[in-house]
């Protein structure tokens, strides 16, 4: 963990570097070696950990559905919200297990002021792989992580649907479920712990 945690501050250090020129357009820097050099961030442990923080927290959740055009909200516990976001920390991701499936590259978006790492396939992927790409939004000037974005494919009842989860650190965690046939937004279920802005 600390060797990848050295990789990616040595990354933001590099990138921040290029950032001291006066175009202020996002800065593409290719970052696709081969497998061996890749350093995949650990997201799966950030969000476990990000979980077992807020399950410390004295707060309760705010959750809010959208569905058909309806808005829904309500509280919720720590302990209700776990199995909700159970689809997104089974699966492991970290080099390992996913560096012979996914490329890792880089660039530094002014736009959201963080250094993004993008996960994409190499190439199709199989349906036993439900993960289809995910990004790391890092702070450039903390060197701490944002945002994190996981776009999956599950199936249920012989549909296929894809889930997109959003997690902004400290903040509040967004699930969209899409559904592949009308590419339509089914529903979306936002928590928010820690105010109501972003």
């Amino acid at each position: 963990m600390k060797k990848l945690f050295l990789i990616l501050c040595s990354s933001i250090a590099l990138t921040r570097c290029t950032n001291n020129q006066k175009d202020q357009s996002p800065v593409s820097v290719d970052t696709t070696p081969d497998s061996a050099t890749v350093s995949f961030f650990p997201v799966t442990a950030f969000i476990k950990g990000q979980i077992i923080t807020l399950d410390s927290l004295p707060v309760t959740i705010l959750q809010i559905s959208t569905a058909s055009g309806k808005v829904d909200s309500s509280w919720i516990t720590i302990e209700k919200l776990k199995p909700l976001l159970k689809p997104f920390i089974v699966d492991l991701i970290d080099k390992e297990n996913l560096a012979p499936f996914f490329k890792e590259s880089k660039f530094n978006d002014q736009s959201t002021d963080a250094i993004t790492f993008t996960y994409d396939p190499k190439k199709a992927l199989s349906d036993s792989i439900a993960l289809r790409h995910w990004d790391v939004y890092v702070d450039p000037e903390k060197g701490t992580i944002k945002r994190v974005y996981i776009v999956k494919q599950l199936k249920e009842n012989g549909k296929l649907f894809t889930q997109q989860l959003t997690w902004q650190t400290g903040k509040w965690a967004k699930i969209v479920t899409i559904g592949n046939e009308a590419a339509a937004i089914q529903s979306e279920v936002k928590w928010v712990w820690n105010g109501f802005t972003d």
